[in-house]
């Protein structure tokens, strides 16, 4: 493992691009880059992703195989949930495909981006956890839940080493997939380009993390689009 902690940059995935300055540890290592506030970040479909400082912002850098990069993400979600039921208790609910919730508030995004270096494949995965600061009024975060702020240094080294620790444990899809089908929030509508926009009934989860809906009394499954909340 090889970590990098910057004050203040424009998106801490952005800075994984920059392969010469980590060529030397990419390959053996997962990178993790974090910076304490992001100038320019981005979550999924190129959105605005408000970086102000009193959180985490977090991108880790894997060298893996193009077939388990899918499961990476979810794999992202679940152990960032076990985390917080260890160490704080708290039960998350897990919005598809890659959002954490508490009482119908976001407190954790995912996002996940695959890049090419050199002659190898990369995943990308961007974490933004809100701990003392909350910037939207539909999110929330660690502080307003535990009612005192946490040291986001000490809390992001513990999250990173849990996550670190946990990457190398072989997990079964059907072990994953009951995590999200348990925790998975319902409520939402959704934007998907075949679809539209329409409220759906959620339904599960399938063993290759596509989605189950039901629209207009007939199932459909999906393997991308956005879920909005209602």
């Amino acid at each position: 493992m090889y970590k990098v902690i910057y004050d203040t940059i424009a998106s801490t995935q952005n800075e994984i691009i920059n392969f010469d300055r980590y060529k030397k540890v990419l390959n053996n290592n997962n990178l993790y880059v974090q910076s304490l506030e992001q100038e320019k970040g981005t979550g999924r479909g190129k959105k605005k992703w408000i970086s102000p400082k009193g959180n985490i912002y977090l991108t880790i850098n894997q060298k893996l195989k193009a077939t388990v990069a899918l499961k990476n993400n979810f794999y992202i979600c679940y152990l960032i949930h076990k985390f917080f039921k260890k160490i704080h208790d708290i039960d998350l609910e897990y919005k598809w495909p890659n959002d954490l919730f508490y009482q119908n508030k976001k407190i954790v995004g995912v996002v996940v981006k695959s890049t090419i270096l050199g002659n190898n494949s990369y995943l990308k995965t961007g974490i933004g956890i809100n701990i003392n600061n909350t910037p939207l009024i539909e999110s929330t975060s660690l502080s307003r839940i535990l009612k005192k702020k946490s040291n986001i240094i000490k809390l992001s080294n513990k999250i990173i080493d849990f996550i670190e620790y946990n990457l190398s444990k072989e997990i079964s899809n059907q072990i994953l997939v009951g995590y999200l089908n348990k925790y998975m929030l319902k409520n939402f509508k959704l934007n998907h380009p075949t679809f539209g926009k329409n409220i759906v009934e959620i339904i599960n989860v399938n063993e290759d993390f596509s989605l189950n809906i039901k629209i207009e009394d007939e199932i459909k499954k999906i393997f991308f689009g956005e879920l909005v909340w209602i």
